[in-house]
């Protein structure tokens, strides 16, 4: 979407605080859990991020896509909390009721959103009216909240779940929150498994096809879409693909050690 508007993309390590963004109009970033990594932005890279952003008179874009699902901890405050004036705060019903219904929001900064008014005006790229209603209507009678309840407690069965059957064969790249978890492992471990994974029925996205400028490889397994009988047959096959090659023990001995993977 950047690039078709004419702007160049510059990419930033996701694991270290970002400090300068002299040339660029906008920093796009997850900070209550980065994807795909699923790292949380420590406060002091919060507030280097946005010293950064004043500096360079550039917005921040905070995407919070699904911080409602956070269950090892209190949700993570939103780093539009910091610095309304710097901070473009976007917001989705797609993970909390259905993608179907196509329904976000965006709280941006005084500076830029009459703007946005205006260009929205002349596309007309609004939700239909009904649907608006019928979300308002979740939210006012409680129901939207009803289902993120839920939805917590299922994936906060499901994580621990898929943490003790991947433990032994990839590291975890993050912590437990969500409805995924993104694993480290060899490139050929990761074909495997997401061979073994199509096979079967599932779809296992590769970390490498998220990485433009990182070199990392491994799954991003999410547990949202399935049920738990589904579940449990697409870890079985994932492991089977993880176990079945040429230096596969090895592989898993060194991810279940901790070690790292070249950046």
């Amino acid at each position: 979407m950047v690039r078709a508007a004419g702007r160049g993309v510059v990419d930033h390590p996701g694991l270290e605080p970002v400090t300068d963004l002299a040339g660029c109009a906008a920093a796009y970033v997850t900070p209550a859990h980065q994807h795909p990594l699923g790292r949380v932005m420590p406060a002091a890279d919060r507030l280097a991020l946005l010293a950064a952003a004043r500096e360079a008179r550039a917005v921040v874009v905070e995407d919070d896509y699904d911080s409602e699902f956070r269950y090892d901890v209190a949700p993570v405050p939103a780093l539009a909390a910091l610095d309304r004036s710097r901070v473009a705060y976007l917001g989705t019903a797609s993970k909390s009721v259905s993608p179907s219904l196509r329904l976000g929001w965006l709280v941006a900064p005084p500076e830029i959103h009459e703007r946005l008014v205006r260009r929205r005006t002349v596309t007309h790229d609004t939700p239909p009216w009904p649907t608006q209603r019928a979300m308002l209507t979740l939210l006012r009678d409680g129901w939207a909240d009803k289902v993120v309840r839920t939805a917590r407690r299922v994936y906060a069965d499901r994580a621990p779940r898929v943490a003790s059957a991947m433990a032994s064969h990839a590291e975890l790249a993050g912590p437990l929150a969500g409805m995924y978890s993104t694993w480290l492992t060899d490139p050929a471990a990761a074909e495997r498994a997401r061979a073994a994974g199509r096979a079967a029925g599932f779809d296992v996205p590769l970390l490498a096809d998220y990485c433009r400028s990182a070199r990392l490889t491994g799954l991003v397994l999410g547990f949202g879409g399935v049920t738990d009988a589904e579940l449990d047959r697409a870890l079985e096959a994932i492991i089977n693909g993880l176990t079945d090659g040429p230096g596969a023990d090895a592989a898993s001995g060194r991810a279940a050690t901790g070690a790292s993977l070249e950046v």
